[in-house]
């Protein structure tokens, strides 16, 4: 105990020492446990450096577009989803799913992944994932590990979750479930933030995944199992491909990158999406809030927009990759908020996207937004489950078109993801049969 007054008082936080010696029992430990979570030397120069900074400059002069080509039409394609069935068939594909959210701003109290986005089926996210993935596992012959990050938040209730539905069908020892990282919250002089006798921790950022896939012991899980590719997603992606075979055989075949991101065409200039972008030589995300206005409208002779890659945030990294992450150090954002009830706290965060320009070139695989990208991030309007079910439902009456199956043409339809994974094994018969079951048609709204 003395050891941790002492680390308290070097670090400038002789209030939270004094109020941890004045609790004893249960309050006392469960205190201390919080209080040796955290790296002291680490938060006072994180807000030493941060209060007495400007603004930062998110953008180098430096900056420079990085060119992506749809992937589909590439004519490697067809090989790129063969090599990536024979990874996936060999064992050597998991999947890593940041699930720290809540639904909160959908109006929804509870994992963001739990939320049922009004599709006929009523399936959540986590459901139509998990069919998803064990469908793809099926067709190439093996288990696919999937790993799934949640926060102190909703750890709890992620667990239960999977635990009451039986996981969707997922074999129990092939998902791994790990808590993100938290840091202490700090008041505007810079002091640690204490509610109820413990600390307030806030999650450390999704930058923070690399962290906590090491620590947690879920790299070294993926490591023993021969894992050598690792497909990282966000829960509120309905149309998410996940482990899509082209897409990991694409980086496989590319052999020098560590990484390979989704990419898509932008809505136009002012979507609020970050962009891929390269800034003194290095690839990297550019957040649109901290994109200069002069770049976000500037176009090609085509009148195609110049800074064009929209981040999806949907990756790829091989292990090695990842191994190097787990002790690199990410630079720390900070954001000024109300925790609380105290303003101008602050909090600091590590992003996933500056890992990529430590890990030298990475590969951008351009995506049709309509296929593969619908967020399911607002209550309504852009981004809402309203456009998240009309997006599914237009894709996968597509998917019906293509197999040539006579349909009604007004309906929008439902494929249950354990038939098909991306429109394969379509065909009349099965349509007839499965319709009503696990093919459901809607009305547009």
């Amino acid at each position: 105990m003395s050891n941790t007054i002492e680390v308290l008082n070097n670090a400038g936080q002789q209030e939270l020492a004094a109020r941890l010696e004045s609790l004893s029992g249960d309050a006392r430990k469960a205190l201390e446990r919080d209080i040796l979570s955290q790296d002291w030397e680490e938060l006072k120069a994180l807000y030493a450096e941060k209060s007495s900074a400007s603004l930062e400059d998110n953008v180098s002069a430096d900056l420079k577009p990085m060119p992506f080509k749809i992937a589909v039409d590439d004519l490697r394609y067809d090989f790129w989803k063969e090599t990536g069935e024979i990874l996936l068939g060999k064992g050597q594909v998991a999947a890593f799913l940041v699930a720290g959210g809540q639904g909160s701003r959908l109006g929804f109290d509870g994992p963001k992944g739990m939320f049922d986005i009004g599709l006929p089926s009523h399936k959540s996210l986590f459901q139509l994932q998990a069919e998803r993935l064990q469908n793809l596992a099926t067709q190439v012959g093996n288990p696919i590990p999937w790993c799934i990050m949640t926060s102190p938040l909703n750890h709890e209730a992620t667990v239960n979750f999977f635990t009451e539905h039986n996981f969707f069908g997922y074999a129990r020892e092939n998902i791994r479930f790990f808590e993100q990282g938290t840091i202490c919250a700090l008041s505007p002089e810079g002091k640690a933030i204490v509610d109820n006798d413990r600390l307030a921790l806030v999650p450390d950022g999704n930058g923070g995944c690399f962290r906590a896939l090491a620590q947690s012991g879920t790299l070294a899980w993926l490591i023993e199992k021969g894992v050598r590719y690792v497909f990282l997603y966000s829960v509120d992606n309905a149309l998410c491909r996940i482990c899509d075979p082209a897409f990991i055989g694409a980086l496989a075949s590319e052999g020098r990158s560590m990484s390979a991101s989704k990419v898509v065409h932008k809505a136009g200039p002012n979507e609020k999406v970050g962009i891929f972008a390269l800034q003194n030589g290095k690839p990297g995300v550019v957040e649109y809030s901290d994109l200069p206005e002069n770049y976000r409208d500037m176009t090609n002779a085509d009148g195609s927009l110049t800074f064009d890659g929209g981040n999806i945030a949907i990756h790829l990294f091989k292990i090695e990759g990842l191994r190097k992450l787990q002790t690199s150090k990410l630079p720390w954002h900070t954001a000024r908020k109300t925790v609380c009830g105290i303003e101008k706290c602050w909090k600091f965060e590590q992003f996933l996207f500056d890992a990529f320009p430590q890990l030298g070139t990475m590969m951008p695989f351009g995506v049709i937004r309509e296929e593969e990208f619908s967020p399911v991030k607002n209550a309504e309007g852009n981004d809402s489950p309203k456009t998240a079910r009309t997006m599914i439902g237009k894709l996968h009456r597509e998917w019906l078109r293509k197999a040539h199956v006579k349909f009604d043409e007004s309906k929008l339809y439902e494929i249950s993801p354990t038939i098909s994974y991306a429109g394969e094994g379509l065909k009349q018969s099965l349509f007839d049969r499965e319709l009503g079951r696990n093919i459901l048609a809607f009305d547009e709204e």
